[in-house]
């Protein structure tokens, strides 16, 4: 898929930046920029289940200016995928691999005229949705897309994000049962239980991370491929 540059967006109800931790906080990016799309290691485009037929929401987009509010949606069909964009609808072809490629075909979008933060805004989300090239489902009900090994937008089954989103004690549980195994041991558990699985730093070295927030991503230290430390989030 041809590639474009990616324009800074952040189309959901707002970046919810707060975690819940078994043992530290979330390590900020270090990309500077914590907004912008970053990789995120062991979070990668590995398929999953797209739910056809049912509405995805969008609850973040790679970006520096959240605008809250925005009902932005996205439903796949059998052949074809559309939903809301911050102003008109929209729809295109696509095709899926099952090893987590996925590519769109052109977007094609009513011609209603919005105000110009809107249809920016709007202009955006299409140029993030053109480059799309990767995803990844879990069980729990969230789809990540990449633009490469860049996590570019997240979107979850459930409407609208909490103002407080609430931690299950399963997740709490199983981030604290990783801590001692090592790394393809935890992350397998992890994966296994329907949640995502993320490095958040190893050996010392905090690694890139976007910081939205999932109640269905464990995050984790290694240290010498052991899992020292854990958190939801």
């Amino acid at each position: 898929m041809r590639r474009r540059s990616l324009l800074a967006l952040a189309l959901s109800t707002g970046l919810l930046v707060a975690c819940s931790t078994t043992t530290q906080p979330a390590v900020p990016s270090s990309s500077g920029n914590p907004d912008l799309p970053t990789s995120s290691d062991m979070v990668r485009p590995v398929g999953g289940d797209l739910s056809v037929g049912e509405t995805w929401y969008l609850t973040w987009a790679s970006g520096d200016s959240p605008r809250a509010g925005a009902d932005v949606t996205m439903t796949f069909e059998a052949e074809s995928v559309g939903g809301q964009a911050p102003v008109n609808t929209y729809s295109a072809g696509y095709t899926t691999t099952d090893s987590g490629a996925i590519e769109l075909g052109p977007i094609a979008s009513t011609l209603m005229a919005g105000e110009p933060d809107a249809m920016r805004a709007e202009s955006q989300f299409f140029a993030l949705l053109e480059a799309v090239d990767g995803y990844t489902t879990v069980a729990a009900g969230e789809l990540y897309l990449f633009d490469g090994d860049m996590h570019t937008m997240a979107f979850s089954l459930a409407p609208g994000v909490p103002a407080e989103p609430t931690v299950s004690e399963e997740a709490e549980a199983l981030a604290a049962s990783v801590i001692g195994m090592t790394e393809a041991e935890a992350q397998r558990t992890v994966e296994d239980a329907g949640y995502v699985f993320r490095v958040v730093s190893r050996d010392g070295v905090g690694l890139a991370i976007t910081e939205d927030y999932s109640v269905t991503r464990i995050n984790v230290t290694v240290v010498q491929e052991l899992v020292t430390e854990s958190y939801v989030g």
